[in-house]
């Protein structure tokens, strides 16, 4: 389902749309950018075999949230703002009255990762609704092993060990920065000029690294 975000006439150079992902709201822009631009992504095998194992955790908790408690699976959205000329592409983990997004984690973290606030953020926009989850278990190579440990007897709210969940509500703050972090982003594309990047950890896992780092090629 498509929902509009902002009114307006104004779209891309082209009277086109350019299309982001709810995944990448406020990530590196630079990032986005190559992507847009439509450079090949480079994954190192160990990213690889982590997205593996995120895959297969989705698929059997998705599972569970399907079966036992009625959710849809991968429910896609967009936004469209068409005074901005973008749009926010978005596949829902899980969804019923709220979103539900399952985060593999090589560690869990204390408080969610503030770009996992913002795609969240984007669902409960999409969605309307007031609050949602995000659910971060641990990451293995027989995701069965920590699934079959947690107690769904208090659900949405789910309990055992490596898994922590919280629950998000609305920030309508959070999203006016995500759709300013994407216009920003589709300026530079427009200009074909790429924007600065976001150095940090993250950089050793990007797809891109080795248009930035050509020299570790």
């Amino acid at each position: 389902m498509t929902r509009s975000v902002t009114g307006g006439k104004r779209m891309g150079n082209d009277g086109s749309f350019i299309e982001f992902y709810a995944s990448e709201a406020l990530i590196c822009p630079r990032r986005i950018y190559y992507r847009l631009k439509g450079y090949p992504e480079r994954w190192l095998e160990s990213v690889k075999v982590k997205l593996n194992q995120g895959r297969n955790t989705h698929e059997i908790l998705g599972e569970i949230l399907q079966k036992r408690f009625g959710f849809e699976l991968e429910k896609h959205l967009v936004l469209r703002s068409s005074r901005l000329g973008l749009e926010i592409h978005g596949r829902i983990d899980a969804f019923r009255e709220f979103p539900v997004e399952i985060k593999g984690k090589t560690s869990l973290p204390k408080l969610p990762y503030e770009y996992h606030l913002a795609q969240l953020n984007v669902y409960l926009r999409w969605a309307e609704a007031e609050y949602g989850y995000i659910y971060y278990i641990k990451l293995h190579e027989r995701p069965n092993t920590v699934i079959e440990k947690l107690d769904f007897s208090d659900f949405p709210i789910i309990k055992g060990p490596n898994f922590r969940l919280f629950e998000v509500p609305y920030d309508e703050s959070l999203f006016k920065e995500t759709l300013k972090h994407f216009y920003s982003v589709k300026k530079s594309y427009e200009r074909d000029r790429p924007p600065k990047g976001e150095y940090s950890h993250a950089c050793r896992f990007c797809p891109y690294r080795y248009l930035c780092h050509p020299s570790e090629e």
